[in-house]
């Protein structure tokens, strides 16, 4: 068994870590593999006679092309072709596992590189002291094991997306209604409920457009982000670009938080409205969620909700089973 990659960058790095983790549990040799011939949003698994390929892009495009593989495993996927061998990656989350031992596995080639720079650095700062994502926060034997109770406590910290740095009409047009969701969204969540964290990344765009619920710059590193969502119980989220889910919400999954969204238009396995999620209507009805947070609230049920995300998360996000599952729905036991 074999993982390829372009590079190691932070969109493969869920891929990367359980993959190692894999290997440790499994006492699996971990063979990890940098080859440019991979497309730059893929990964490719190799195991036994089979190649399984991994689409990270959050566009609903094929990175490449199925027919070459054995299976293929795409984020953003419209539609299930179980015929064709195609099926959904879900969410994706940052999070690495022992990144120090890690990187002892690999070679002195592949620590030199300077492709792989940045997430080297980041796997390296185990004091967090050099960047904002340091794989010391991101290491998942320090999510939450359990659910725990704040008294209902809504958080989302966001940011806005300036159309016009986009040529594309349509793109433009999706980034205006997503900065009118974000903004409006914060603003009635703000005023309606006390027991909430909401703002924007402060910016000189976000700045300009709604100065009224700018985060404090020194409140929005991974570090401190984290420890407002332990703290929290319900989540917002909403399309990201290209009307994809970003990557908040498998966060708010794995840290066990109920999660009132944005419809979602991509397929995502067994997660189902009002045992995962509370779904608003369509991509920006703002108004409809301070009615969704108080159904989760009433008779607490944002515990229920939680418990069944963190159950979901680790059944299909926690590298104890992301390998795991994926090898057995498709090539099964390796002997």
């Amino acid at each position: 068994m074999r993982l390829l990659i372009p590079f190691f960058a932070h969109h493969n790095i869920m891929l990367v870590f359980s993959f190692y983790y894999y290997c440790e549990e499994n006492n699996i040799k971990f063979d990890l593999h940098f080859d440019p011939k991979v497309p730059y949003t893929g990964c490719i698994l190799e195991v036994n006679d089979k190649k399984i390929f991994f689409d990270y892009q959050d566009n609903p495009v094929f990175e490449d092309d199925p027919q070459k593989y054995s299976y293929y495993f795409k984020r953003s996927l419209r539609k299930i072709d179980e015929k064709e061998n195609i099926f959904p990656l879900n969410f994706q989350v940052s999070y690495s596992y022992k990144s120090l031992l890690f990187l002892s596995k690999l070679k002195y080639k592949q620590l030199i590189d300077k492709s792989n720079r940045i997430e080297l650095i980041r796997a390296l700062d185990f004091f967090n002291l050099l960047t904002n994502y340091s794989h010391n926060i991101l290491d998942i034997r320090t999510f939450p094991q359990k659910v725990s109770d704040n008294g209902g406590k809504i958080l989302f910290c966001t940011r806005l997306w300036n159309p016009d740095n986009h040529p594309d009409q349509d793109e433009k047009e999706r980034r205006n209604l997503q900065n009118e969701f974000r903004i409006e969204t914060c603003r009635i969540v703000k005023k309606q409920f006390k027991n909430a964290v909401v703002g924007l990344f402060p910016d000189k765009f976000s700045s300009k457009m709604a100065p009224d619920i700018q985060l404090d710059l020194k409140k929005t590193s991974k570090k401190e982000y984290f420890g407002l969502l332990r703290q929290s119980d319900i989540g917002i989220a909403d399309d990201g670009l290209k009307d994809t889910p970003g990557w908040k919400i498998g966060e708010y999954l794995m840290f066990g938080k109920a999660v009132v969204s944005t419809p979602l238009n991509v397929c995502i396995d067994n997660f189902h409205e009002h045992t995962n999620y509370e779904v608003l209507s369509t991509r920006n009805s703002f108004w409809e969620v301070p009615e969704k947070i108080d159904y989760l609230l009433t008779g607490n049920k944002y515990l229920e909700v939680g418990k069944n995300n963190l159950e979901w998360s680790n059944q299909y996000l926690h590298p104890k089973n992301y390998i795991q599952r994926i090898i057995s729905k498709t090539i099964g036991d390796i002997k």
